[in-house]
């Protein structure tokens, strides 16, 4: 049985449809894409179709177009990038059949044996001939079969790792996101900052991934929110429309060894107080 292209694993599927959703919801034709982005008409047939890996900021683009959220996108592009770069899993063998000895056959004088009808022994030997032929091929297709059964056992056996699998660490979670890596799943709290009513800042750090991020919650359109630690790149959340309110937002991470290195820049949208920036701490209650 052939295998699929490269491209076309279940995650690559899964990332274009995402992408097909997002396209209907944008209204926007494939030629309207292309004027829109910087990929052309047939760069997003390709994407669509899962027939070509896009690039990341293929999904950014996308999304903001939607006027959607990027982070379960870029989630599912992520899974689909990491299934892409996997190495194939090579075949399970098939374990050649063992071989018995055969006892010879003990010679028997015809004369010993007392006499059949004549018109029975050809049925009868066709009958043990038949029997035989049916016990080898039984034998052989349970060989051929036998290995894969063994090895889908043998990996379903392997209990999964209760530990989470991140995706990145140090230099190379700056700027990524944390529900794409996974390092959004258990990480500490470092401190919390209310800058206005109704707004909320979280600084959080995952030792796993040697990196933080800020977490804010209640915001609206056109606040800016900047993590950073001392020598490293800053990483800047912007809000850019209504869809980006109400729910939970993430900036992207910077790298760091310590938690107590982070800080955070707020810029209330225009009319708001002037930027402020807090660095870690306690959490506040």
């Amino acid at each position: 049985m052939s295998l699929p292209p490269p491209e076309r694993t279940a995650e690559a599927m899964a990332c274009a449809e995402a992408l097909r959703g997002l396209r209907s919801r944008s209204g926007l034709s494939l030629k309207e894409l292309g004027a829109q982005t910087p990929y052309s008409k047939s760069s997003w047939e390709r994407y669509l179709n899962g027939k070509t890996h896009p690039p990341r900021g293929a999904v950014v683009a996308l999304c903001r177009l939607a006027r959607q959220p990027p982070a379960h996108p870029l989630a599912l592009w992520e899974r689909a990038e990491t299934a892409r770069n996997r190495p194939p899993r090579p075949a399970a063998p098939v374990p050649a059949p063992e071989l018995t000895a055969v006892p010879a056959p003990v010679s028997v004088r015809e004369e010993s044996l007392p006499p059949e009808p004549r018109d029975l022994r050809p049925a009868r030997r066709h009958a043990r001939t038949g029997a035989v032929l049916a016990a080898a091929l039984l034998c052989a297709a349970w060989l051929v079969m036998a290995g894969p059964w063994r090895s889908e056992r043998a990996d379903a056996d392997v209990p999964a790792s209760s530990e989470p699998e991140f995706a990145c660490h140090g230099q190379r979670c700056t700027g990524r996101d944390v529900i794409a890596t996974r390092c959004g799943m258990h990480p500490d709290m470092v401190s919390t900052h209310r800058p206005a009513p109704g707004l909320r800042v979280d600084l959080r750090y995952e030792a796993g991934c040697g990196a933080g991020w800020a977490r804010v919650w209640g915001q609206r359109i056109g606040d800016v929110f900047t993590v950073s630690v001392a020598g490293g790149e800053p990483q800047t959340l912007t809000v850019p429309d209504k869809y980006a309110t109400g729910i939970r937002l993430h900036t992207p991470m910077v790298a760091t060894d310590s938690p107590e290195a982070l800080s955070v820049c707020v810029s209330l949208a225009p009319g708001g107080p002037r930027q402020q920036c807090y660095p870690a701490g306690p959490p506040s209650p």
